[in-house]
């Protein structure tokens, strides 16, 4: 394998993959030479593609570690290379942060590789500490060649996870849309006072977790941008949560009272629309916002505790060009989802608060800008053809570079992940197959190219390990679609928990798989924010949305009905190998859906989630994949608050965690 083949191969493009349809697809030369290209590598220039080549194959072998070396948390192991002619040379380690200082005669290490480059045979030992704490620490290695560093990655073998202990019960939660949630003192957008009161009516009746919609920065210049799979910067807050009435334990007494005072916080708040006004919302919250920083700017008793907050944040995410005043905010909001776990913790939740981590962010956004040299150039994030978009989908995120990835010892992925960990008890990766590949858009001549780009996938996942343990907080993977057998099975030995969405739960004969069948490790929920609640399902609404926004035709539609009852007869079928009767079609979908819920609760899932918008009985989708301005989508609230929603759904809810638990 010589030349642009090589470099494929190295630079992790992809050569195949098998479409939904069974087609086995081999990329073409264009497409791949295109990917390099949004590299920044030139596919003309031989004499580059063979250095990049030797950078890439040949250098690390002459080198003993690379910049980062994983090791075994449980015995200490981990690889050097060396040429085979110091086979029997003693070499040194240091890691000072774990007191070790060793020096180990190679002749006794087990030789796990070789290579051979012109006249000299390279070889990899396996080198052994001993046991190690989980963490990053910087190792010194040295002999006769000289010194090296290496961040020694300390790896355990799995991620942290509670649930592995004997007599861990099965847990119940609640997933929700935070800013769909109406009270009547929250702007019109669910903040994190709201988030406290949901908290302590899911935790009263058992509740374990609360599942949230990604809570990244958006566009503060821009409120309508209102995707939140779609950010500005994923380390970072919407600022839109922050519970104005909330914050006298954070900004001191003396300011809060001042801020009262001197403004009107009944004013503006909307309770009763339908959808969620974002240019009103941000308008009214910035201007309080910007009222509060000028008082708060005053108490000079304050700045010590946030100059710390932005010192720290600084340290861990580079320099983000954010003013004062937002830095106040991010402040703010950090401080209330704290809040708002502890609160969880106190309540008797298992996890508490489950925080939800985009695939990406977008090109404008305060996070590319921070870490552009990690990303592509002219590549987006997206989706192969399959038989809802035969085209394949571009969701306009720029696409990492996988080796720019690698650069300060991963720092980028380091932050992405410290940052989503932090204040909540687990971590749902959305796309969790981004670790290993990505699909990546691009165009050549004015046609719409795709292939894979495979990613460090072994030192993501270590990250994610190591991050999990230092930060107690159990990792879920949304690995719905098309999943590479490698991922699958690295996920399951890494105890990551998969999500498992009953909808889709089908055997081949398109019946729903017995509830006996699910799996385990799992967080196992009926529906999210890509598919219909359950009640709008059940009537077909979603599919009469679509008519009436010209997303479909009116004889597409038809056929989608006759189709959607022949789905929701087999659900009856499968209440009916449950032991649940219901003898007709245009049976309650308030009922239906209590006895799905009943028994997927009894299932082997560890993690099962109610929707709140089922509870809610809400109809309308809160998004339609593949529109942007078809449909309002990210801005439907729920039709009742939490204390009504809650008192109707008491007995149903207890019930639910009856049966988890027992």
């Amino acid at each position: 394998m010589e030349g642009l083949q090589q470099l494929y191969y190295l630079h992790g493009i992809g050569y195949d993959y098998t479409k939904y349809d069974g087609e086995y697809v081999v990329f073409d030369d264009v497409t791949r030479k295109r990917a390099l290209a949004c590299c920044g590598i030139d596919t003309n220039n031989e004499s580059h593609i063979n250095s990049l080549n030797f950078e890439l194959d040949v250098a690390p072998w002459m080198q003993m570690l690379d910049e980062v070396t994983l090791a075994n948390a449980h015995d200490g192991k981990f690889v050097i290379k060396v040429p085979e002619s110091y086979r029997h040379g003693v070499v040194n380690f240091k890691v000072p942060e774990c007191d070790i200082n060793l020096k180990i005669n190679l002749a006794h290490c087990t030789e796990v590789g070789n290579y051979q480059y012109s006249n000299e045979r390279y070889i990899a030992l396996e080198v052994t500490l001993g046991a190690l704490p989980i963490g990053y620490f910087k190792m010194e290695v040295s002999c006769e060649f000289g010194t090296f560093c290496s961040e020694l990655w300390s790896t355990p073998k799995q991620c942290y996870n509670p649930y592995s202990k004997s007599g861990a019960t099965k847990s119940l939660g609640v997933s929700l849309q935070l800013y769909t949630l109406k009270s009547n003192r929250n702007y019109g957008f669910g903040d994190f006072s709201d988030l406290k009161t949901l908290i302590r009516y899911f935790a009263d009746l058992g509740g374990d977790f609360v599942l949230l919609n990604p809570l990244h920065m958006l566009f503060p210049d821009q409120p309508e941008k209102a995707s939140p799979y779609s950010p500005s910067h994923r380390c970072l807050i919407n600022p839109l949560y922050i519970a104005l009435d909330d914050l006298e334990d954070i900004v001191g007494t003396a300011c809060w009272k001042r801020f009262v005072t001197e403004s009107s916080l009944e004013q503006g708040i909307e309770l009763n629309d339908e959808y969620l006004d974002y240019a009103t919302v941000s308008h009214t919250k910035y201007q309080l916002y910007d009222i509060l920083y000028k008082i708060w700017g005053l108490e000079l008793t304050n700045n010590d505790r946030f100059q710390s907050f932005v010192a720290t944040q600084e340290s861990e995410l580079g320099d983000i060009p954010l003013s004062s005043f937002e830095w106040f905010l991010q402040w703010l909001a950090c401080s209330q989802l704290e809040a708002c776990q502890r609160f969880a913790k106190d309540m008797g939740m298992q996890i508490g608060l489950v925080n939800d981590l985009a695939v990406g962010c977008t090109q404008e956004g305060l996070e590319y800008q921070t870490y552009q040299p990690c990303f592509t150039e002219g590549a987006n994030v997206g989706a192969p053809p399959d038989p809802w978009a035969e085209n394949g989908q571009n969701w306009g995120l720029p696409a990492p570079n996988p080796l720019k990835l690698k650069e300060n010892q991963f720092r980028y992925f380091k932050s992405l992940v410290r940052a989503n960990m932090r204040s909540v008890g687990a971590l749902r990766i959305d796309h969790v197959m981004a670790l290993r590949r990505l699909w990546w858009c691009f165009s050549e001549l004015g046609k719409e190219l795709g292939c894979y780009v495979y990613y460090p996938f072994e030192q993501l996942l270590a990250i994610l390990k190591i991050e999990s343990h230092l930060n107690g907080c159990v990792v879920i993977g949304e690995d719905l679609g098309v999943v590479p057998p490698e991922v699958t099975s690295a996920l399951d030995e890494s105890a990551i928990f998969g999500n498992t969405l009953f909808y889709f739960e089908k055997n081949h004969d398109g019946g729903f798989k017995p509830a006996n069948q699910l799996r385990a490790r799992a967080l196992t929920m009926v529906a999210n924010h890509d598919v219909p609640p359950f009640h709008g399902w059940w009537l077909g609404k979603d599919i009469d949305i679509k008519v009436a926004y010209r997303i479909i035709q009116p004889e597409q539609s038809e056929q989608l009905m006759r189709e959607r009852g022949l789905e929701k007869q087999r659900l009856l079928d499968w209440l009916c190998q449950h032991g649940i009767e219901f003898g007709e079609i245009e049976s309650s979908g308030g009922d239906i859906y209590q006895a799905v819920m009943k028994v997927l609760a009894a299932s082997p899932s560890q993690l099962v989630a109610i929707q709140l918008d089922d509870l809610d009985l809400q109809q309308i989708p809160v998004n339609i994949p593949g529109t942007d301005t078809e449909y309002p989508n990210w801005r439907r609230k729920l039709n009742h608050e939490l204390a009504e929603i809650f008192a109707q759904q008491r007995d149903f809810i207890e019930l639910l965690n009856a049966i988890r638990k027992k």
